[in-house]
């Protein structure tokens, strides 16, 4: 009886321990953000700047689109918070 109560504490354990993997991994979430130029960066919500057009694609997205030509992919950096300011045609605009 003893080994059967360890076998069911050890498979809750782990069942446990699975949903927490799942709940905080659903609970992050980030983006490709373009601008209709082509230029893309990183970003953990959906920004919005005055008169700026930008979509939003899920963060895989730039795994498949990185070899088209049409888009130019920006690091952040110190110098370019994207909490701060965004790309347009290349040149980084900060607010």
């Amino acid at each position: 009886m003893n080994a059967l109560s360890n076998i069911k504490k050890g498979f809750l354990a782990g069942v446990l321990a699975a949903a927490s993997i799942v709940a905080t991994a659903g609970s992050a979430s980030a983006y490709v953000t373009c601008n209709r130029f082509g230029d893309c960066w990183h970003t953990d919500t959906r920004v919005h700047f005055p008169h700026v057009r930008l979509t939003f694609h899920r963060d895989n997205w730039w795994d498949h689109h990185k070899t088209n030509h049409r888009y130019t992919w920006h690091e952040i950096d110190a110098s370019h918070d994207w909490h701060h300011g965004y790309w347009d045609r290349g040149s980084w605009h900060a607010l």
